[in-house]
């Protein structure tokens, strides 16, 4: 009965996960999101608006982590993530299962992020700092790096200079290693020199940048310094110098949605320089050419602006508020952007609604094929437990026989293993006379050597036991002994180890017998080391380790 409740439950978990994972793929799509977030945030960010049910496809720590991922791929996609404040939830989570110092850091990162947008920055700051402890942890570089630049970028906003400073000297050392950036941290380090009017530590800083560039040989970045440079001369009216780094930049750049750029620069340049007229005219024509081609709302923006104060200076005034309207228009494309951005939002919360609503009609359905499929299950179930336990005590009446069975085969070993150990001791029984006879032998021997009345002594009492028997004769009447307390194992031994020698073949039936090494030394009347170097070859022989007890292993082996 058992059996058949434990299927049941089976079916029935594996009929609810599928009916409670609307989106099996979303755990996929997360992961997917993840990986690609740092180089692909926009197909990051594909995945992650791809995922319509991530409370219910995902549990509780993915959840966390889906709405981390979210507002960190809408951040590296410049999109407006202010009212995403579901992620403090994410941090408070993180915060209490604090396993993970990373996912820790970044949700608190991003909240900060979140309240930047928002415009709170004492929460912004307070949020950056909580990240920074927990990446220090986490023992992750770049995430370190990314905090302290972002931290440097606060600081700056709030016009306190020095403090943002040390904070890109912070980031700069982390992102060791990382050019692109280290650049970027050189850059905005020149930056604020500039804006603490200290020049010449500027010009360093973003020389130390371009130097920085050229060693790993990247074109953008030698480009993006260059042209740093070019401004920050501006700036200064070094307006040669700033020439010669905004052509370096231009002749290195690859990428031609770049260009109006350039133009604009260049025209901005020599409108500054005063006696490049003919410059300025060229590069501002070329900029009117290409202007309405761009996609870039900010930099038509600028461009305009720049197009509307050249054409009032040559008292063009018609086309001076043309351009005007122009900047307002593309004012109003970006603030239409920003509206599409919540439109497109919202647009994503109706499919959501939408996808709810058939999830829960497609609940119910699944519900009547779950209590349909359920009512199969349990008859099912209850055919199969009567068929069991029909089976079982088949199987039960069968093992009582072969139980039985075994008593029997037991008492037969039992009765089979007593006969063998009867044998066993009446051989020794046998073997004990001669045994004491050997030692009584070997005592008297070693007592006196020299007195010739226990020596007759001896002789008479070997006669009384042994009688006029020879040496061989005696050997001959003591493997009868043991043919008689033991029909056949002799045979056994010799068929069993046929390469054993007559002398090793002696040393084993007596070694099996219980004699000592000293012992077969005055029966065979030989040397101890001799039979001792015979039953190291009779262990070899019979493929025992040396030191094993050779009795035993007959008993095993022949037994």
């Amino acid at each position: 009965m058992r059996v058949a409740i434990h299927y049941i439950l089976i079916t029935l978990g594996l009929s609810l996960i599928t009916a409670c994972n609307p989106q099996p793929e979303a755990r996929k799509l997360l992961a997917e999101a993840v990986q690609w977030m740092e180089d692909h945030p926009d197909s990051a960010l594909i995945r992650i608006d791809s995922i319509f049910f991530p409370e219910k496809s995902l549990n509780r720590a993915e959840y966390m982590q889906y709405l981390v991922t979210k507002v960190q791929a809408k951040y590296k996609t410049y999109r407006d993530i202010s009212a995403d404040t579901l992620i403090f939830n994410a941090r408070d989570y993180f915060l209490d299962h604090n396993k993970d110092p990373k996912k820790t850091a970044l949700a608190f990162f991003y909240s900060g992020c979140v309240y930047r947008e928002q415009e709170d920055y004492k929460q912004t700051m307070l949020h950056y700092k909580k990240a920074g402890s927990y990446a220090a942890k986490s023992e992750d570089i770049g995430l370190q790096g990314l905090i302290e630049y972002n931290t440097g970028d606060m600081f700056s906003i709030q016009g306190m200079y020095r403090q943002a400073l040390e904070s890109y000297k912070t980031a700069e050392a982390l992102y060791h290693g990382m050019p692109e950036k280290q650049t970027q941290c050189l850059s905005a380090m020149g930056r604020m020199y500039t804006l603490l009017q200290l020049p010449d530590s500027a010009f360093f800083y973003f020389h130390k940048g371009l130097e920085l560039a050229q060693a790993s040989k990247d074109e953008k970045l030698l480009s993006l310094l260059a042209q740093n440079l070019s401004v920050a001369y501006k700036e200064v009216k070094q307006y040669d110098k700033a020439e010669t780094y905004l052509r370096q930049s231009f002749l290195i750049n690859r990428d031609s949605t770049e260009l109006s750029r350039y133009y604009l620069n260049f025209a901005e340049l020599y409108f500054c320089m005063g006696g490049q007229q003919d410059s300025a005219i060229w590069y501002t024509e070329l900029l009117k050419q290409h202007i309405d081609s761009l996609k870039d709302n900010y930099f038509k923006a600028s461009a305009y602006l720049y197009l509307a104060e050249w054409e009032k200076m040559h008292s063009n005034y018609g086309k001076a508020f043309f351009y005007q309207e122009k900047r307002m228009k593309a004012f109003s494309r970006i603030m239409k952007e920003r509206k599409n951005q919540s439109i497109y939002e919202i647009q994503q919360k109706y499919d959501y609604e939408q996808l709810q609503k058939q999830y829960y009609k497609n609940i119910s359905v699944r519900q009547q094929w779950i209590i349909t499929l359920l009512v199969m299950v349990i008859t099912g179930g209850t055919v199969f437990t009567l068929y069991w336990i029909r089976q079982k005590n088949r199987k039960a009446e069968t093992q009582r026989n072969i139980d039985t069975l075994k008593e029997m085969n037991r008492n037969l070993e039992v009765a089979v293993h007593q006969k063998n150990l009867d044998l066993r001791k009446d051989l020794l029984w046998r073997f004990d006379i001669t045994k004491k006879v050997v030692k009584i032998n070997g005592e008297i021997a070693r007592s006196d050597k020299q007195n010739p009345e226990k020596s007759a002594w001896i002789k008479q009492f070997n006669k009384i036991v042994y009688g006029d028997k020879s040496v061989k004769e005696q050997w001959e009447a003591m493997l009868q002994a043991f043919n008689m307390a033991r029909p056949g194992f002799s045979e056994k031994i010799r068929k069993k180890y046929p390469t054993l020698s007559d002398a090793e073949f002696k040393v084993c039936i007596l070694t099996y017998a219980g004699f000592r090494v000293r012992e077969i030394a005055l029966i065979l009347n030989q040397s101890s080391n001799t039979i001792q170097v015979r039953r190291t070859k009779l262990r070899k022989k019979m493929g025992i380790e040396s030191g094993s007890d050779i009795a035993t292993h007959l008993d095993e082996t022949l037994g």
